[in-house]
């Protein structure tokens, strides 16, 4: 059969050409779920809880969250058990548990009409009466009981006829020009007795089909959010297009996938040569807003523009943040040295452009005593005019002008006019102190801090500084961050992993202490005077150009509103604060007591497990879900070896003495989630062997023969022993298998199981061959642990102190590299996490118009509203109805355009705050303790830097709408009395996060961060340095772009783990 799909773009065309052909829509309960109406499936999953809760009572909490599908799996395992329940995804489910929740026929109409009683028509009802006006639309046929149609339509100049059991006939009478048809095909919950149940279908009276086969001889259908669940329905359609007749069939489906009664029923038209196609679309809303403004013309388009750019009041709001000045508790020490720079510019055109702009000016400049950079067709320099006149000859047009700088034009961080002060100063730092600069960002010393020989050579080890300029609290600021620079001895650069290794070596432990002091060695070097210090550019001439830098870095004080003893601050230390901050304590986790009646706090995820029981033990007290099995796929050659690893599942583990601030014994598996894990031997059915893949000297053909291997043994072992979660084992022979990359294409091991799995709903845990020999095995079996129990769906622990009104957000994009440039495809991730820190429902879509800025992708406006609109699309999925705040995480800036988009597509939400979130690349804080001395006889209070770095959940702001949030830092360590730092190595980057929307107050913000921050049941650490909802969505996108089709298909996170 030819190709059944229409491209979206092309039937909104179809419709505009054929807009005087009458055209009937008919709307499944898809096409309400963005106002506020449950889905059919929601229904279902709804009933079915009612009575799994109603017969497990205490189990509330946990199965608070339909979308999840532990879950799902809970309540359904629960109903197969019991017995006389149909099978999961059965067509007789909707009618069986309708009548099986509300044997009561009154209760029924009342759990429909408390259901619709407050429902408000979204957009795409009203464009759709803006249709039936413009008589393009001239009947609406609906399988949904909630009168959206016809309520919509009573703001606009059309009557809606309404139809329902009490009065087909109606249905037969032609509509008059400013009617609407409008047909319950099921029944109208006010009006009749409502037609839900299996015999209650069954009696489903046979005009209404009757009056739809007619309608359709000649009438164009158009079919939005309707599944085809309803047999007698889609018998009535299968009729209607099995006999000729000139209207054509559109069956608009939510992503690319066509069942297979939709295929049978479209193939079946064109047999009758009637015309008939799938329509992938974004969904009702998006569809209507689509035909709306292609097909209406004049006054009505102009009124549809008007409905879909108004946007919900206070929506556009975004607050400056404020930070309270507490009593000073802590004081930390930035990078950062307040800096005037230049107030003017030197400005001129060419003539004559060269190809390469960028590289010309950089070659001309050197040995000269200007810099100079291209912006939007001129040139932007400083230095002497005589050598700029002498370097560009007769290039120059006109005058070279003198052009002010102002403070918006150094806040753009990489922007031209910022590059090219920073340009500027190295160039007269390196000449004024006499050391070496690469004129970009790089500063150093030309003698070698240490010489060290690695793998044949001797390394020249060089102290350096990344220099960069930054404006925030109002003010230009100079950040130097130290750093090293490997060369060899004539001064040429080392291959980069001679280099990074090196450099590991010398700054993995540069804790608070060895940072501060590089730090104060590039400051007295650079700023050898007291106060300012000024720089003249070029240097010696009399030059305008000149830089002014305090030689004292920036202070910020904390405050906490913690019971904690404040600190004295001494006059002479006060003018060098310039910022004000808060500590945010450690956020509380929440597990289930022992006894599984009641939940219990820890802050720490490791010894809230030990002591207590997993958040969700309730469904393990009450035999719902008693084990975790393991399927594992291991090669003949390690299995032994792995079989007999495996056996230290429920083995006690100590940690080693340099964990032991933070990683506390393991008690093996069941002591620590409280049910067994099933491991099988050699040999078992739940152990398949892999097939080693044949070295054919085509690298890339290995690596996709050994995932082939690998996925065909997953499915084996799946269809003969049902696992859990499927531990695929790899080798150290098979590192070279792991990934490959050229300049065509690349090819990840990982993520090609991982993206197959998925589609199968299956869960996978790699385990390497190397991680067998840690010497932290006691680490190593707390993650595995942890990483079978989140994979087998189940629930460790939860937040206890987030917002119960918010819903978050997080935004993930990737981009295809190996695709030619500007054909790149973009595939953008909205991943849903509630107020407990869970994460739900997550959408994929393809971005049509990539923005992209710095290699990094942004949306258009329809690119954002559309995506958001799916947001709004998952909130009723998963919860029924819009949360009250909804909080938006992303790693890129929101553009105008693509902030505008998300406000209008998310409308009906009271609160919204757009987050941009990233790791800061240059500010550094060192943390410092306060020490009292006695010099002649007098007490004298002072600072000295901390052993520890700053603490994790500091909070500095450093702008309106900036702070600096610590999500890695020191805290408290699982001794009492001790501190920890995760990782230990470097001195912590803090997150930067700027608010491009909302008002919520910067606190809170940042306790959500940090607590999203402890969701990642991936891993046994504290933390994250990322909160759950930035990883997440990178993290699925990545994975998600190897998936064969997008759309309405949602897999539950942990797959991607």
């Amino acid at each position: 059969m030819e190709d059944l799909s229409l491209p979206l773009d092309a039937f909104v065309r179809a419709v505009g050409v054929d807009h005087e052909v009458p055209h009937a829509m008919l709307l499944g309960a898809g096409a309400s779920v963005s106002s506020a109406i449950p889905s059919a499936w929601q229904c279902i999953w709804e009933w079915k809880r009612k009575i799994f809760l109603t017969n497990n009572p205490g189990l509330e909490k946990q199965f608070s969250e339909l979308t999840l599908l532990s879950v799902q799996r809970g309540i359904q395992d629960w109903l197969d058990k019991q017995g006389g329940y149909p099978a999961l995804d059965s067509h007789e489910e909707y009618c069986f548990y309708i009548e099986e929740c509300f044997p009561i026929g009154q209760h029924r109409r009342q759990f429909f009409a408390d259901m619709i009683r407050n429902a408000k028509p979204h957009h795409g009802y009203k464009l759709l009466s803006l249709l039936a006006e413009a008589g393009i639309v001239t009947s609406c046929w609906t399988t949904n009981f909630d009168g959206l149609v016809a309520k919509a339509g009573g703001d606009y100049d059309i009557t809606p006829i309404e139809v329902g059991m009490d009065c087909q006939h109606r249905a037969f009478r032609q509509p008059r020009r400013g009617e609407l048809l409008c047909v319950s095909l099921h029944g109208d919950y006010r009006y009749d007795e409502l037609k839900n149940t299996d015999g209650e279908l069954q009696k489903q009276e046979a005009e209404l089909c009757d009056a739809l086969i007619k309608e359709l001889r000649d009438a164009t259908l158009i079919v939005i959010g309707y599944s085809g669940r309803d047999a007698s329905l889609m018998k009535a359609l299968n009729d209607a297009y099995s006999q000729p007749g000139s209207g054509a069939l559109y069956w608009c489906g939510y992503g690319d996938h066509i069942a297979t009664p939709v295929k049978h029923l479209l193939g079946a038209a064109r047999t009758a040569n009637r015309t008939a196609y799938f329509v992938p679309t974004h969904g009702f809303d998006d569809i209507l807003s689509r035909l709306a403004l292609h097909c209406l013309k004049d006054n009505r388009q102009d009124k549809a523009r008007v409905l879909l750019d108004a946007t919900n009041q206070g929506g556009d709001t975004c607050d400056p943040f404020y930070v309270d000045e507490l009593p000073c508790t802590a004081l930390i020490k930035s990078n950062a040295f307040e800096i005037e720079c230049p107030s003017e510019l030197l400005e001129f055109s060419l003539n004559d452009w060269p190809e390469k702009p960028w590289s010309w000016l950089d070659d001309l400049c050197k040995d000269r005593n200007f810099v100079a950079v291209p912006f939007k067709g001129k040139v932007l320099a400083i230095g002497l005019i005589d050598d700029i006149k002498e370097a560009f000859g007769n290039r120059i047009e006109d005058s070279i002008k003198r052009t002010p700088v102002t403070d918006a034009d150094l806040t753009i961080e990489n922007g031209t006019v910022n590059s090219l002060m920073l340009q500027a100063l190295l160039r007269i730092l390196s000449q004024t102190i006499g050391i070496e600069a690469d004129n970009r960002k790089l500063l150093w010393q030309s003698k070698p801090d240490r010489v060290k020989p690695f793998a044949g050579t001797q390394c020249h080890i060089h102290r350096a500084a990344v220099v960069s300029l930054r404006f925030f609290g109002g003010r230009n600021q100079l950040v130097l961050k130290p750093t090293v620079i490997v060369k060899d001895k004539d001064g040429s650069d080392l291959p980069k992993e001679v280099s990074s290794t090196l450099k590991m070596e010398v700054l993995g432990y540069e804790h608070n202490n060895k940072f501060n002091k590089a730090l104060d060695l590039w400051r007295e070097l650079l700023f050898p005077h007291k106060g300012t210090n000024e720089f003249e550019f070029p240097a010696n001439c009399g030059s305008t150009f000149r830089f002014r830098v305090r030689s004292a870095p920036c202070f910020a004080s904390i405050g906490t509103r913690q019971k904690e003893r404040p600190i004295q601050i001494s006059d002479g230390m006060r003018p060098h604060i310039k910022q004000l901050g808060v500590k945010v304590p450690e956020p509380l986790l929440q597990f289930s007591n022992k006894q599984s009646t009641a939940f219990v706090t820890d802050p720490h995820p490791l010894r809230g497990l030990a002591n207590n029981q997993p958040f969700d033990f309730g469904l393990t007290s009450r035999g719902l879900m008693p084990a975790v099995r393991i399927g594992i796929v291991c090669p003949t050659k390690e299995s032994a070896q792995l079989a007999r690893y495996l056996q230290q599942a429920n083995v006690r583990q100590q940690p080693n003495k340099s964990e032991a601030d933070y990683l506390i014994e393991y008690p093996g598996f069941q002591s620590a989630f409280g049910l067994p894990v099933e491991l099988p031997q050699h040999g078992d059915a739940g152990w398949s062997i892999c097939s080693e893949p044949a070295d054919s000297g085509n690298e890339l053909k290995t690596c996709l023969q050994a995932a082939q291997h690998i996925t065909r043994s997953i499915d084996s072992l799946v269809a003969a022993n049902k696992p859990n979660v499927v531990l695929v084992f790899i080798p150290e022979r098979w590192s070279r298998f792991r990934v490959y990359r050229d300049e065509q294409e690349g090819f990840d091991l990982h993520d090609f199981v991982k993206a197959y799995c998925i589609q199968k709903g299956i869960a996978t845990q790699f385990l390497e061959e190397h991680t067998l020999a840690s010497q932290q095995q006691c680490r190593v079996w707390w993650w595995l642990a942890l990483a079978f129990y989140a994979k087998a769906m189940r629930t460790p622990w939860a937040l206890a102190s987030l917002d119960p009104n918010a819903a978050f957000v997080g935004l993930g994009f990737t981009v295809d590299r190996y695709a030619p440039h500007g054909q790149q495809t973009v595939l953008g991730c909205s991943h849903l996490y509630n107020a407990q820190g869970q994460g739900l429902q997550f959408r994929l879509s393809k971005i049509e118009n990539p923005i992209m800025r710095n290699r990094n992708p942004h949306m258009s406006y329809d690119d954002a509203r559309q995506v958001a609109e799916s947001i709004r699309q998952l909130f009723f999925e998963s919860q029924s109805r819009l949360p009250p705040r909804v909080v938006l995480h992303k790693q890129t800036p929101f553009l105008r355009d693509e902030k505008q988009g998300l406000l209008d597509g998310l409308s009906g939400v009271d609160s919204i705050d757009l987050l941009e979130v990233q790791v800061d690349s240059a500010l550094r804080y060192v943390s410092s303790v306060q020490t009292t001395k006695t010099i002649n006889g007098k007490r004298v209070v002072g600072f000295d830097e901390d052993n520890f770095p700053v603490r994790r959940g500091t909070v500095v702001k450093i702008g309106s709408r900036r702070a600096l949030v610590w999500c890695h830092g020191v805290t408290d360590s699982v001794k009492s009395g001790w501190k920890y730092f995760q990782g230990k190595r470097h001195i912590p980057s803090p997150l930067i996060v700027k608010r491009h929307a909302g008002d919520t107050d910067l606190e809170t913000i940042a306790a959500e961060l940090l607590g999203l921050s402890k969701m990642d049941w991936n891993s046994a650490d504290m933390y994250s340095k990322l909160p759950a909802t930035i990883d997440s969505s990178r993290q699925i996108a990545r994975i998600g772009a190897k998936l064969q089709r997008f759309g309405p298909v949602s897999y539950d996170y942990r797959l991607f783990m």
